[in-house]
């Protein structure tokens, strides 16, 4: 079976939320499977169709960092996207896919698991996420459009703890500290385990040829059709407009105010306002659906008799 192979230059984060949906409009119509790999020009934070921009991103430290916030069209939390990612997008034809969630992500992902290890890195598959000695360097999510399987991840060549930590906005500074902390802790790259970055055409030689001797199939070069190119611009340039970025989701009640961050398929940490009477503050940590710690504070007092 042949497939197409596009590496395109950088994006900006309106083209990169975009770029799937032309190539599977493009699958939809009997094109070939596609292989998409590109990075990001620059960081941006990618927020959730649901999410409320003010509430989930540090604004006024993203508008001195000419950070933009773009508002992608699926749901999930917000992330932060830098040029230290190599993105993938893999689109497939429905029948070429499994059903079943667990053996998509084998199928598709075995591949990158092989890449990784071909570095000589202790990689494999934890549910949707890809792992070296258990710290995650490659996140990945799926969805159907149509009749075609889109499959978006990306292995981590570099990791700026800092900066994302910087664009989330969190209730303290304790919080983000913790949150810095813990990613350190659960997220790696391949800089932090090899020493170097691998150039990202040596990076693409190489899944090429993973996925053509896991999945049978053959590779060719090719571009994006003049008809996904003018889809593309236009749904980009949809994602660009403000009344687009901030939109409000108005479903939260305003008594309480809760922040979750996802660090890995393992790993969350999270923390609830609770205002009725009194503050009530949790921040607790998740690992493995597990409670591994718990802060309670707040402005409460306790009777004394």
């Amino acid at each position: 079976m042949s497939w197409r192979f596009i590496s395109l230059p950088p994006q900006d984060g309106y083209h990169m939320v975009t770029s799937f949906v032309s190539v599977a409009d493009y699958v939809n119509r009997g094109g070939k499977n596609t292989l998409l790999v590109f990075s990001v020009k620059e960081p941006f934070v990618n927020v959730g169709v649901h999410q409320e921009v003010w509430l989930e991103v540090d604004l006024e430290f993203t508008k001195k960092m000419k950070i933009p916030v773009v508002r992608r069209d699926l749901g999930g939390g917000t992330v932060v996207i830098t040029a230290g990612e190599h993105d993938y997008f893999i689109v497939v034809r429905q029948e070429d896919a499994p059903r079943n969630p667990t053996e998509l992500y084998r199928k598709f992902l075995t591949p990158i698991v092989n890449v990784l290890r071909s570095y000589g890195l202790n990689a494999d598959l934890r549910d949707q996420d890809i792992v070296v000695n258990g710290k995650k360097i490659s996140g990945n999510g799926a969805m159907t459009r149509g009749n075609s399987v889109v499959l978006a991840g990306n292995i981590l060549l570099s990791l700026d703890v800092d900066l994302i930590s910087k664009c989330i906005k969190v209730p303290t500074e304790k919080f983000r500290d913790k949150m810095a902390k813990d990613m350190s802790e659960w997220l790696t790259s391949l800089e932090k385990e090899l020493g170097y970055v691998p150039p990202r055409d040596e990076i693409n030689r190489k899944l090429k040829e993973a996925f053509e001797r896991e999945l049978g199939i053959k590779f060719e070069d090719s571009t994006l059709t003049p008809e996904e190119i003018e889809l593309w611009e236009k749904l980009a340039s949809e994602k660009a407009k403000e009344e687009w970025i901030f939109y409000k989701d108005n479903r939260h009640p305003n008594i309480h105010t809760e922040r979750c961050v996802k660090i890995s398929s393992a790993v969350a940490l999270c923390h609830l306002d609770y205002k009725a009477r009194k503050l009530l503050r949790i921040t607790l940590k998740i690992v493995n659906k597990k409670i591994d710690e718990i802060s309670i504070s707040g402005d409460f007092f306790r009777h004394v008799t």
